[in-house]
């Protein structure tokens, strides 16, 4: 009895099991266990080595003792973190950078660690919302595509054997599966060569601001769009300026959070230039024509009240909110939508086949 137990003892998960990519939880784990260790009053350098060997990631380990061996031999620890930036973003190495020079490293990276968590959150729940209906479209056109090609074929020839005269309809819909017969392959490698060069396109800056651009003018779709990045600007603004960063080079942080979405990206390369010329931030803002009225109206009291970070902070909880309740609604105006049309496309393709049929056994 006393093997069994000893036996199962040994197969105890005292160790996680290691993996060679690297993720946004492994991430997230990391700084929590390294806020943790440096609020407990453990040294940085053995916090960077003891987070990263707690660390599911072998990637992410090995990063960790990169930046701890550098940090040993006398590099800052921020400077340090920068030469990875494909790991740790701008804005998080200059909340690194202020922890350190405030002495505050411990709750910055505590802070830092809860807002990656919360934009976390926010993206899954829109990524979620939207998975859904994004499979039923592709449902719904792949099997338009296969009947059109596969099974209207067989009713067509029975037709034509027949001798009648066909409906429109069923005229149609023939002529539209002989299209998609004929040229079935062609069509299928023409959608996936389109897929590839717009995806080109849509990742170069013209591209990207000009999809950006019609998307945030279409209903609801726009409105979610402005409302997650009124959220992602207060949340990050709200975190540097709190974190005793001044205000100059916190625009100049929170741009490089813009820096896939060449609109806000540009905005706040105005924002910035416009403070520097002594403007305040809710003037600078305001000259975008990109913020909402809400935002500039909290921005002007947390400016005229001294505690913009703290009203910032509270505006993001706002549009946090406001994105959840957009992304139900978005959803709730395309599902019905298109369960509405694939009933559409399956009425007008039975249409097509059973009139005929119809006529033909009222004929008999």
């Amino acid at each position: 009895m006393s093997q069994n137990k000893g036996f199962w003892l040994s197969m105890a998960r005292v160790q996680s099991k290691k993996h060679k990519g690297n993720t946004i939880d492994d991430l997230v784990s990391f700084f929590q266990q390294f806020s943790t260790l440096l609020n407990a009053g453990t040294p940085l350098l053995s916090s960077l080595r003891l987070a990263g060997e707690q660390s599911e990631s072998e990637k992410l380990s090995k990063v960790i003792k990169e930046i701890a061996n550098k940090v040993a031999s006398g590099d800052s620890f921020h400077k340090a973190a920068s030469n990875y930036p494909k790991i740790f973003e701008n804005h998080w190495i200059q909340m690194m950078r202020t922890g350190e020079v405030s002495g505050q490293l411990g709750s910055l990276m505590l802070q830092l660690n809860i807002s990656i968590q919360k934009e976390r959150a926010t993206r899954s729940k829109v990524t979620g919302a939207l998975i859904y209906p994004i499979i039923l479209i592709g449902v719904a056109f792949l099997s338009l595509f296969v009947m059109l090609w596969k099974v209207v074929p067989t009713f067509a020839a029975f037709f034509k054997d027949f001798g009648s005269e066909l409906p429109a309809i069923t005229e149609y819909v023939i002529a539209m599966s002989n299209f998609i017969k004929d040229r079935g392959l062609l069509i299928l490698v023409g959608m996936a060569v389109g897929g590839y060069f717009f995806r080109r396109y849509v990742r170069t800056e013209d591209g990207n601001r000009q999809v950006r651009s019609i998307l945030m003018a279409l209903p609801v779709m726009g409105e979610l769009l402005v409302q997650s990045s009124m959220e992602k600007f207060a949340s990050n603004l709200s975190l540097l300026l709190r974190s005793g960063t001044p205000l100059l080079e916190s625009i100049k942080t929170t741009q490089e959070v813009f820096r896939s979405d060449p609109i806000y990206f540009s905005a706040l390369g105005t924002v910035h230039g416009h403070i520097s010329r002594g403007s305040n931030l809710v003037a600078s803002v305001e000259s975008t024509k990109l913020f909402t009225v809400m935002m500039l109206s909290m921005i002007k009291i947390g400016e005229e009240s001294g505690k913009l970070s703290e009203v910032l902070d509270q505006i993001a909880g706002y549009y946090q909110n406001r994105v959840e309740t957009l992304v139900t609604r978005l959803t709730g105006l395309m599902e019905p939508m298109i369960v509405i049309g694939m009933g559409v496309m399956v009425c007008g393709l039975l249409a097509s086949i059973y009139i005929p049929m119809f006529q033909m056994a009222g004929g008999g």
